[in-house]
């Protein structure tokens, strides 16, 4: 699913593939929505995936379960996959794949490690986003693990037929999972910053799909969130309303000195242009009662 560019080819023109993977099937978008609707639009290969349907993360049937009540696993996952797929479709991306395996018991697993190297060389990414491997949400920095494992197994000579895959760059995530001190222990700090300002309603239309973690158009859970993920500090410092950061795997090889043609762009606005941007707030058509 990769082009082969032309030697020459400039960046613009290079069409790509990205594998978005979450251990949950929110956190496909949570993390990195913005992002995939972006590459969508520059026609770029998008697709998501997930290890797991999340039913032990399913708050409404937690709640439910302590109450004592019978909660149907099978339709839970149905409505998981179904609040996946229609949260990738309104950021245009129509391949979404989930494994199938439970979380129950958050572990780096061979079967599920295998499932994704299968999906890498099915895909065949240029690159890969994921959970960092130290998230302190197990199944988060479980799944970081597994696609690091699998990537590995990806470049192998595996059975089935299909050739070994490398993928160039992998990009992690790098808000914490939970405040706590492991979290402190191990901190990320991006070097990656995407402005997600001309897709961040894009976003925020995905992620109110997701009404059995308590999104949805009556719940100001995704507009408290949006400000507080991606109107955060780091995308305030780079003078972009929205942002979605991350961490590169590994150190990237450029031919020269590496800058980027936005940051010219946004040191010819004046300070008070520079400000009214960075400073814009788009998610109140997103309130709970507002017409969107």
């Amino acid at each position: 699913m990769t082009a082969n560019p032309q030697k020459g080819e400039s960046q613009a023109d290079r069409r790509l593939s990205i594998l978005s993977i979450g251990g949950h099937p929110k956190d496909v978008v949570l993390y990195a929505g913005g992002t995939m609707a972006l590459h969508v639009e520059r026609g770029d290969v998008v697709v998501a995936l997930t290890p797991t349907y999340g039913v032990s993360h399913h708050e409404k049937a937690v709640a439910a379960s302590k109450r004592g009540e019978q909660v149907d696993i099978e339709a839970i996952k149905r409505e998981r996959m179904r609040e996946l797929t229609e949260a990738c479709a309104e950021l245009g991306v129509t391949d979404v794949r989930c494994l199938g395996f439970d979380d129950d018991v958050p572990m780096v697993e061979r079967r599920i490690v295998e499932g994704i190297a299968d999906v890498i060389v099915d895909v065949r990414p240029d690159f890969i986003i994921t959970h960092h491997p130290s998230d302190s949400v197990v199944m988060h920095g479980v799944t970081g693990q597994m696609a690091l494992i699998a990537l590995e197994t990806a470049r192998t000579i595996r059975e089935g037929g299909k050739p070994p895959h490398s993928v160039r760059q992998v990009f992690f995530h790098t808000q914490i999972g939970r405040t706590n001190v492991l979290e402190q222990d191990i901190p990320r700090i991006p070097s990656v910053v995407i402005d997600i300002t001309p897709t961040v309603r894009k976003k925020a239309a995905a992620m109110n799909r997701f009404e059995s973690q308590h999104y949805g158009p009556d719940s100001p859970l995704q507009r408290k969130l949006g400000e507080v993920l991606d109107g955060s500090v780091y995308g305030i410092h780079r003078r972009v309303p929205y942002a979605e950061t991350f961490l590169p795997l590994d150190s990237n090889v450029y031919r020269s000195l590496p800058f980027s043609e936005y940051e010219f762009e946004l040191d010819e606005r004046t300070p008070e242009e520079a400000y009214a941007n960075m400073t814009r707030m788009l998610l109140d058509d997103f309130a709970p009662g507002s017409e969107a």
